[in-house]
C-alpha cells in the first residue's frame, strides 16, 4: 500500500518592501502643514490672535486722539500682545491639551523624534504671531501712517519676543494641572506681564520701583526697544541689554522644561 505524502509544499515566500520613514525635516514640513491648516480653522483661535490685537490698535489710537505719537506707541505694543498670546498662551492651552488627550504620549510611539512634533508646534505659533505682526504693522502704515524709523531693531525684538515667548510656554505647560484650567492660568501669567510692561498703557506716570521691577521682565525691554526704534531713538546698547534679559529667561525656560516637561497624561480617561 502506497504512503502518500500529505504535507503541502512550502508557500513562497515574499518580502514586502517596507516605506521608508521619513527624515527629521520632512516629517517636520509636512507636521507643520498640518499644525497651520488647524490653526487657520480654529476661528475663536484666529480672532484671539489675530482680531483682539487689531481691535486693541484701533482702540486705544482712537481714545488717544489718533495722534502720530499714540499711533507710535501702541502699534508695537499691540505687536506684542499678538506675539505672546500667539505662542505663550497659545502653546500653553494647545500642549495641555495634546498631553491629558495622550497626544504628545502617543507621540513617543511614532518612528520620528517626539522633539520634531513639538517643534512644528512651536514653528506654527511663531508663523501665526508672525503674520499678526505683520498685519498690525500695515495698519499703522495705513490707517495711521506710521511707520518704525528704525525696522531692524523692530524685527529684532519682536523675533526675541516669539523666542521667549515659545519657551516660556513650553516651560509652564508642565504646571498646568488639566485642560480646563490651562486657558484661565496661562491668561493670568501673560496678562499681568504685559500690563507691567506697558503693552497697554505707558508706564511713564508709574512709580519708579514698577518700572525697575518691570524691567526684569521678559516683555519689557523687547517691547521697549520696538517702541523706541517706531519713534527713532533706538540704540544698539539699548537691544543688547534686551537680548541678554531674553536670553536669560529663555535658558531658565529650557533648563525649567527639561526638568519637568512630561508627555503623559496627569490624570487618566
Amino acid at each position: 500500500m502506497l504512503e502518500h505524502d500529505t504535507s503541502s509544499p512550502p508557500l513562497e515566500t515574499r518580502k514586502v518592501p517596507l516605506a521608508p520613514v521619513p527624515g527629521p525635516l520632512a516629517t517636520l514640513a509636512r507636521q507643520l502643514r498640518f499644525d497651520l491648516l488647524a490653526q487657520v480653522r480654529n476661528p475663536a483661535s484666529a480672532l484671539f490672535t489675530l482680531g483682539l490685537p487689531l481691535l486693541f490698535l484701533v482702540t486705544f489710537t482712537t481714545i488717544g486722539g489718533g495722534r502720530d505719537a499714540t499711533a507710535r506707541y501702541y502699534a508695537p505694543a499691540t505687536m506684542a500682545i499678538s506675539a505672546m498670546s500667539a505662542t505663550f498662551t497659545s502653546l500653553v492651552i494647545t500642549l495641555t491639551y495634546l498631553r491629558e488627550y495622550g497626544m504628545l504620549k502617543h507621540a513617543q510611539l511614532l518612528p520620528v523624534r517626539a522633539g520634531v512634533l513639538l517643534a512644528s508646534r512651536v514653528l506654527a505659533a511663531s508663523c501665526v504671531a508672525a503674520i499678526s505682526i505683520v498685519l498690525l504693522g500695515v495698519v499703522a502704515v495705513l490707517a495711521y501712517d506710521v511707520r518704525p524709523e528704525q525696522p531692524v531693531h523692530v524685527v529684532a525684538a519682536m523675533l526675541g519676543l516669539l523666542i521667549v515667548g515659545n519657551a516660556l510656554g513650553i516651560a509652564i505647560t508642565p504646571l498646568m494641572p488639566n485642560e480646563t484650567a490651562a486657558s484661565p492660568i496661562s491668561n493670568a501669567v501673560s496678562l499681568p506681564m504685559l500690563l507691567l510692561s506697558g503693552a497697554f498703557f505707558s508706564l511713564d506716570a508709574a512709580p519708579e520701583w514698577i518700572r525697575t521691577a518691570a524691567s526684569a521682565l521678559p516683555v519689557r525691554p523687547l517691547l521697549m526697544v520696538a517702541i523706541d526704534a517706531y519713534a527713532g531713538r533706538a540704540a544698539w546698547s539699548e537691544l543688547a541689554v534686551a537680548a541678554g534679559i531674553t536670553a536669560g529667561w529663555v535658558l531658565a525656560a529650557v533648563f525649567t522644561a527639561a526638568w519637568l516637561f512630561t508627555w503623559i497624561p496627569r490624570r487618566r480617561r
